[in-house]
C-alpha cells in the first residue's frame, strides 16, 4: 500500500459511482479511507501461519432448510410494485452509454 488516498482519488471514485460529493466530503472520505487502509495494514502484519483455513467461524454443519416447491409469481404480481414498467417488463435507468 504505497499511494495515499487523497481527495482526488475520492473524487474519481465518486464520479465512477455517480455520487455527488462536495470538496469537504471528499476530504473527509479520503481521511476515513486512509484510517481503514491503516487498519488493513495492521491486519496484514498479524502472523496467521498457524491458523487453519476455514469457511465459517463456527464448527459444525450449517443449518440448511430443505428445498420446497412454491408457486411462482405471475408477471403481473412481479410488476405490481415496479416503479416503472412497459409492455410487461421492468424499466430501469440506462447506465451504459
Amino acid at each position: 500500500m504505497s499511494d495515499a488516498i487523497d481527495a482526488t482519488a475520492v473524487a474519481d471514485a465518486a464520479r465512477l459511482a455517480r455520487l455527488a460529493l462536495e470538496p469537504a466530503e471528499q476530504q473527509a472520505m479520503a481521511a476515513e479511507l486512509e484510517r481503514v487502509r491503516a487498519w488493513v495494514s495492521m491486519l496484514q502484519a498479524v502472523d496467521v501461519s498457524d491458523v487453519a483455513p476455514m469457511t465459517h467461524p463456527h464448527e459444525g454443519a450449517m443449518g440448511l432448510r430443505r428445498d420446497r416447491v412454491s408457486s411462482d409469481l405471475t408477471a403481473a404480481e412481479a410488476l405490481a410494485n415496479a416503479p416503472a414498467q412497459a409492455e410487461g417488463h421492468f424499466l430501469v435507468p440506462r447506465v451504459v452509454g
